[in-house]
């Protein structure tokens, strides 16, 4: 009884140590490692006491019972899923940060960088209309492809245009659902998750999931660099990976969960008139006020007699039913 149980908690703890070898605070540790054995080859820390504590540990390990043997394996796999929940509680705050929802004494800063965002983003419009509306060369239509790409990314409107890339990135989407529906992304997007189908629920979730491991790596290079007070390679190592993180990963992720966040309201928003029993719009130019309407009733409610909530579908009778 007690080698099936062993038997299942190891199979167990093999999972779990698999989903751990992919994770951000498992490649954190194993960089602590390597600076403490740097540390120690050079003098630069002590190895002696806790080189004999391993060793009595691991000389009176071999005599515990089973049940303890699997008990002390399970304590770096503790470390690494605790420093994995402190990651999940940091990412938002710092995805936040890094889309530039900065407070003071950062204020004077965010509004200098989201003046050279603006100035930027209207000398990248007004050059696109200009390469469209005139005759290209080969260097012309290189210079459209790569402004058709990154124009979209920044909020036309410059009052909502953000400090940072990622910032732009995400609130860019969000724009472009309130210009086209008139439905306010932050009010409706937690309302239109409930009802949305579960493939569309199942991309949302993973795109998410890669903006948020980005987020976690960047952190983790953070981390990373104070540990160059023991080895000296420590804070460029973390440098590259915290800008690697962000450059290469987040702002890439954002932009594929921004357009899959857009794809949702493109072809279910109807779904959330159905499920709150409001008129559908029955077209484009109809479409704006009744997603300002929507947003508004959800926001505060409404006492107005119109417009009147459609009715529920009749259920369909039953072949029981009917022949009685």
């Amino acid at each position: 009884m007690t080698s099936e149980l062993l038997k299942g908690i190891a199979g167990k703890l093999a999972e779990r140590w698999v989903t751990a070898l992919f994770s951000p605070a498992f490649a954190f540790w194993v960089g602590v490692g390597a600076v403490w054995l740097w540390a120690t080859q050079r003098g630069l820390v002590s190895s002696k006491g806790v080189t004999g504590a391993m060793r009595t540990w691991t000389a009176g390990v071999g005599d515990l019972p089973g049940i303890a043997q699997v008990a002390l394996a399970v304590l770096p796999l503790l470390v690494i899923t605790m420093s994995g929940l402190l990651l999940q509680a940091l990412t938002f705050p710092v995805l936040r940060l890094l889309e530039g929802y900065w407070r003071a004494p950062l204020k004077a800063i965010a509004a200098r960088r989201r003046d050279r965002w603006s100035k930027k983003a209207d000398r990248d419009r007004g050059r696109l209309r200009a390469l469209i509306a005139e005759s290209h060369t080969p260097g012309d239509l290189a210079e459209r492809g790569r402004l058709e790409a990154s124009v979209p990314r920044v909020p036309a409107a410059p009052g909502l245009r953000m400090p940072t890339r990622l910032g732009n990135i995400l609130r860019a989407g969000e724009a472009r659902i309130a210009s086209h529906y008139g439905l306010d992304p932050i009010i409706s997007w937690p309302r239109l998750w409930l009802v949305l189908p579960d493939a569309a629920r199942k991309e949302v979730t993973a795109t998410r999931a890669s903006l948020y491991l980005a987020v976690q790596a960047a952190i983790c290079g953070a981390a990373f660099v104070p540990l160059a007070a023991w080895a000296w390679w420590a804070a460029p190592v973390g440098v590259v990976v915290a800008v690697w993180a962000y450059h290469g990963q987040a702002l890439s992720a954002a932009a594929r969960y921004s357009d899959i966040i857009e794809s949702c309201y493109d072809l279910h928003r109807c779904l959330l008139y159905e499920a709150l029993r409001w008129p559908v719009p029955s077209s484009p130019e109809d479409e704006l006020s009744q997603g300002a309407q929507v947003t508004a009733y959800l926001r505060s409610g409404s006492t107005a007699p119109t417009p009147k909530f459609t009715a529920d579908q009749p259920a369909k009778p039953s072949q029981a039913d009917e022949r009685q």
